[in-house]
């Protein structure tokens, strides 16, 4: 990729991106999403904005109602070879209208070495307090204050699982074709992510890791012409 000047092209890769992103929101559960990439001092933000560029949550509907929102917020920056857009932090939550706690967050913290992909359920948990009784501790027990591993940095929750989750589970209004296109956008990022991990691999093995990959490869290959 040849770049004019980093920030610059860091900021169009990010604003295909936000395309994107309001696509599958346009075409699955929302109507004209305010997705986009903004400049916010040095980083480079994607989300739903505001006129006046203040975050703002996605109304979604319930039987023809608005009954929840959902907050999308991703951190953009060059992956290590400075070559292709990564995500330095996501935030995916669910949460009632008016209401400023989330039901549930999907966050994602590239720089944290344990759970950079967790999540963190709202609520209350009896069994939780009679496990914080053991252990001594005065503080009270709160839910969201567990930090769920899912998935790892490469293997965590797209977008798409979060608007299936709703879907299914939360009784958001789907549109038509809703499931064909989360279909389609999850296995868009689930090759993106192999590509990353390959990659990843390579870098901290360069001896050793293209051969190894190649073979898996060459096997996956013939497994599936077998199959």
């Amino acid at each position: 990729m040849t770049m004019a000047s980093p920030d610059t092209e860091l900021l169009r890769e990010a604003e295909a991106f936000a395309d994107d992103i309001a696509d599958l929101l346009d075409r699955t559960v929302t109507v004209d999403a305010a997705v986009r990439a903004q400049v916010r001092g040095a980083r480079i933000l994607v989300g739903a904005f505001q006129p006046d560029g203040e975050a703002t949550s996605i109304p979604l509907q319930v039987r023809g109602e608005h009954r929840l929102d959902l907050r999308v917020r991703f951190q953009c920056e060059w992956d290590f070879a400075r070559r292709f857009l990564a995500i330095a932090s996501s935030e995916f939550a669910l949460k009632l209208p008016h209401v400023s706690e989330p039901l549930i967050r999907f966050d994602y913290l590239r720089s944290h070495t344990w759970s950079p992909a967790h999540v963190q359920l709202h609520g209350e948990s009896a069994a939780l307090g009679w496990l914080h009784a053991f252990t001594g501790s005065t503080k009270p027990p709160k839910v969201q204050e567990l930090h769920l591993p899912v998935g790892g940095k490469r293997l965590r929750p797209s977008v798409e699982d979060v608007l299936e989750f709703a879907i299914r589970d939360l009784g958001v209004d789907p549109h038509p074709g809703a499931q064909q296109r989360i279909d389609e956008g999850r296995t868009r990022w689930r090759r993106r992510q192999v590509m990353a991990a390959i990659r990843d691999v390579v870098k901290d093995d360069p001896e050793g890791a293209p051969s190894d990959l190649q073979a898996a490869i060459a096997q996956a290959v013939q497994d599936v012409a077998d199959n």
